[in-house]
């Protein structure tokens, strides 16, 4: 649990406080494929990652998939469902390899908020970086091409010190990946393929490797 005490959205509650959290809140497993919650499900958790993957995703009236976000460890999602009307999840969750969580009452979590104004102020700023970067990401969208969205994708998976060649392992399938960006699966591979031909990557099944970090920069 040192990782829930480490997050921002609990970094400003007293110990009092944070033993109520702690009575609130649960270690959970779900293994590679499982459905953590569904769309339209009604909202109990809020939950924090600590190891694994999980795809945030959307189904259309025609069963089109469509990814919204891919959650890493130390990231929480669905905590802002606590102040949306009606209470219920807007995506599904799933588990894209073995995963182990954090869950945490939103009811008990909510309840805190209202006798924390300096816990209210963590969780806004918390929220708008999230909003923040949500605005970044539908300018991407559609303000760039598909080939700068692998670019920017492939940048945002390095750490700043990062030194050629440097090895990614891919957190998700490639066609996971690729609705994320919303491009298409072969659109993606072909992409890959002209970075690998210009010789800026190189692609080992789960494995890739960048070649030419300032190449990719200069895109």
């Amino acid at each position: 649990m040192e990782l829930l005490r480490q997050n921002a959205l609990f970094a400003g509650l007293n110990d009092e406080q944070f033993a109520l959290v702690l009575a609130g809140s649960k270690s959970v497993d779900i293994q590679e494929g499982e459905v953590l919650f569904r769309q339209q499900q009604v909202a109990k958790y809020f939950y924090l990652l600590i190891t694994g993957d999980i795809k945030l995703y959307r189904l259309s009236p025609e069963g089109a998939e469509k990814v919204i976000e891919l959650i890493r460890p130390r990231q929480t999602f669905a905590e802002a469902v606590m102040f949306m009307a009606g209470g219920f999840y807007p995506v599904n969750a799933q588990a894209l390899t073995d995963s182990r969580l954090i869950r945490v009452e939103m009811v008990m979590f909510r309840a805190l908020l209202e006798h924390s104004p300096q816990s209210c102020l963590q969780i806004l700023g918390h929220m708008s970086q999230r909003l923040h970067g949500a605005v970044q990401e539908i300018e991407q969208l559609t303000l760039q091409n598909a080939k700068m969205r692998v670019v920017q994708f492939l940048l945002r998976e390095l750490p700043a010190n990062a030194s050629v060649p440097y090895r990614l392992q891919w957190s998700a399938p490639k066609t996971v990946i690729a609705s994320r960006l919303s491009i298409r699966p072969e659109t993606f591979s072909r992409i890959l393929q002209q970075l690998i031909q210009e010789g800026v990557i190189r692609v080992d099944g789960k494995f890739i490797a960048i070649l030419d970090i300032e190449a990719l920069r200069q895109y």
